[in-house]
């Protein structure tokens, strides 16, 4: 059974995919999530500590997830499909154009991301920077993509059960930043009050001045893929993603 909290406003996650921009909408809706008075509880801070895989600590956090009153983060892996709690929770989930997803996971696996201190994963780190090095961001893409798939579905999926979910977008986040704001908030039922404002200050810039592909925010204008990858291998995504990328209103 989850645990009680104090009396408040009805708990709440948000669920996206890797490079979807989940780590800064997280803290903006954390922050949000305070003004209105919840607490936060962010389950992604507990899973380097924890002696379960990240999959298996959100399965299991299940129990803990209290009614009223908590932020939980931000789930980002298919395991959310095994979460039926999350259907008790207010939930907000951020997609981005997976092809766009691909291209930037391709350069931070490979430039950006910092090493692990952890000997195993440090080893697994390297191999697949190796990997990588031996390996075209064309290849790396169509190789990848069954995988945002399955993680696109299962969102949708989500989506089409869950009667206290709202979907926003990346994009929206980077190009109309104050509509998605507008949204986010009045789905948590917090106005854009001066203090909730002062929170933000220093979240809601974009911009970057230059691409740096060694950079963890390399760039943020949504197309990217258009930038980097081959018309043939733009092709093989669309024909792979079509039925997700149609369903989530990107244009093929």
């Amino acid at each position: 059974m989850p645990h009680d909290a104090a009396d408040g406003p009805k708990s709440l996650i948000a669920l996206s995919m890797h490079k979807a921009g989940s780590s800064i909408a997280s803290e903006i809706i954390g922050e949000i999530a305070a003004e209105k008075g919840y607490r936060s509880d962010l389950i992604e801070r507990k899973v380097p500590a924890s002696p379960l895989t990240e999959d298996e600590l959100y399965i299991a956090y299940q129990a803990e997830m209290a009614d009223e009153g908590v932020y939980y983060g931000v789930a980002r892996g298919p395991y959310v499909k095994d979460m039926p709690r999350l259907f008790g929770l207010k939930t907000i989930v951020q997609v981005r154009d997976p092809r766009d997803c691909m291209t930037s996971a391709y350069y931070s696996y490979l430039r950006s991301h910092v090493p692990p201190k952890d000997p195993e994963k440090l080893r697994r780190f390297v191999a697949r920077q190796e990997r990588l090095a031996r390996t075209t961001i064309d290849d790396f893409v169509v190789a990848d993509a069954r995988h945002y798939v399955t993680r696109m579905s299962i969102l949708r999926t989500i989506l089409g059960l869950h009667d206290d979910a709202l979907l926003v977008t990346y994009e929206e986040m980077v190009d109309l930043t104050d509509d998605w704001l507008d949204r986010v908030c009045d789905f948590v039922g917090q106005p854009r009050t001066d203090a909730l404002m002062a929170r933000l200050a220093g979240k809601l810039d974009f911009a970057v001045a230059a691409e740096d592909e060694t950079a963890h925010k390399r760039q943020v204008a949504p197309g990217d893929h258009k930038r980097k990858l081959a018309p043939e291998t733009i092709a093989k995504l669309n024909e792979i993603l079509g039925d997700e990328l149609r369903w989530f209103g990107y244009a093929l």
